[in-house]
């Protein structure tokens, strides 16, 4: 694949690179990453008509261009196809209302992994992708490469779109299947388990009622003690300052880390305590912590993993795509370090285009490397090479 990758801050000047993009490279597919407000007003109209070629535009808070990541930004790339290699574009809307059709929808179109690689956008439906990709987990075995992330925004209501050749999706996702492109990734978590394991004994959806038989608001309290903060005061806003940094760790059976959770709010009416994705009964759980410091560690660990891999294979990627979590970004940001992951990751990868988008929840696989993980707080670095 010849990639063309782009990131700027001004709205026209980015119209006008798209336009060059097209002339120069005639390129088979664009793949955008755009502010939310910009799908509300006249702009999303003027880029979708600068953009005559088949396209996906995703919201998100903030886009990767190589070394850098740029908050308010669009970014994004350009592919032109060079060998075997061709895509197809399949797209579903209203999933929270029929996450069976949904399901079936996604089993039918995900391609193997001799065939290609699969990349999964959605829109904020965390929930409903969450139960989605739990219900394909034990379908497939590791013959399947799909890799993806949830648009993000910073819209007081986190409301998010993803668009596919100029039509507006608010529920819903994109399968792009990617015919003869080979893939590979790492995945960073950087958050270490504190203190006992629990068993969720009363949950529904994506809200835990009670760990161990004891009310979720119990261990609130214990956790919020010196901050100021009540249980009944942990809104969406209250809930990202406080606890984004205490993500729940998931764990197997055998003790593995399965996949982390970030907290959104405390519902004062049932007394849940809600995420960012399904939350099961009988699941074991443990609190967790992390500082940019244990991030970034995780992150040099990482980069070393997806090198050892290029060396290992004689690898070269025609592009990196970095799936990185928006609240593991905004820990980063809070400490002042917002830009030392994407470098840390191009510096020791070395001169490899890279690509991506801070996102509301990141696909990817298990520790098995079976497909359809959904993950909060994580990092996932994909390479991607046409065969």
């Amino acid at each position: 694949m010849k990639i063309q990758n782009f990131q700027e801050t001004d709205f026209l000047k980015t119209v006008d690179k798209i336009k060059n993009i097209g002339k120069k490279l005639k390129p088979d597919l664009f793949i955008i990453y755009m502010p939310y407000y910009y799908f509300e007003n006249e702009n999303f109209e003027k880029i979708s008509l600068a953009l005559n070629t088949p396209h996906i535009i995703i919201s998100s808070v903030a886009t990767i261009k190589d070394s850098n990541i740029l908050y308010d930004s669009i970014g994004g790339i350009a592919v032109k196809f060079e060998k075997k290699g061709y895509f197809d574009i399949k797209s579903i809307d209203f999933i929270s209302k029929n996450i069976s059709e949904s399901s079936s929808f996604l089993k039918k179109n995900l391609i193997l992994e001799e065939e290609g690689t699969n990349l999964l956008f959605s829109t904020s439906s965390n929930l409903a992708v969450h139960k989605i990709l739990n219900s394909i987990l034990n379908f497939y075995t590791d013959k399947i490469r799909l890799y993806g992330g949830i648009a993000s925004s910073d819209a007081p209501d986190f409301r998010t779109y993803i668009s596919v050749n100029g039509r507006l999706i608010k529920d819903g996702f994109v399968l792009l299947n990617l015919y003869n492109i080979s893939s590979f990734n790492t995945i960073s978590l950087g958050f270490i388990p504190v203190g006992t394991t629990y068993r969720i004994t009363k949950a529904k959806d994506n809200k835990i009622y009670a760990l161990d038989g004891l009310p979720m608001d119990y261990f609130l309290r214990n956790i919020l003690k010196n901050t100021g903060i009540e249980v009944e005061e942990l809104d969406p806003s209250k809930t990202s300052r406080i606890l984004w940094e205490f993500p729940f760790l998931f764990y197997d059976e055998e003790g593995y880390i399965s996949h982390l959770l970030v907290p959104m709010m405390y519902d004062k009416d049932d007394k849940g305590f809600a995420f960012y994705g399904e939350v099961k009964e009988g699941s074991l759980v443990k609190l967790s912590t992390g500082d940019s410091d244990d991030i970034l560690q995780d992150v040099q660990i990482r980069a070393g993993e997806f090198l050892k891999i290029l060396n290992e294979t004689g690898t070269k990627p025609d592009i990196i795509m970095n799936i990185t979590c928006t609240a593991r970004n905004f820990l980063l940001y809070s400490d002042g370090v917002s830009k030392k992951e994407q470098e840390i990751y191009s510096s020791k990868i070395g001169d490899f285009p890279f690509t991506g988008f801070l996102t509301f929840g990141e696909i990817g696989p298990d520790r098995m490397g079976k497909p359809g993980k959904f993950y909060n707080e994580t990092s996932i670095l994909v390479g991607l090479k046409e065969k």
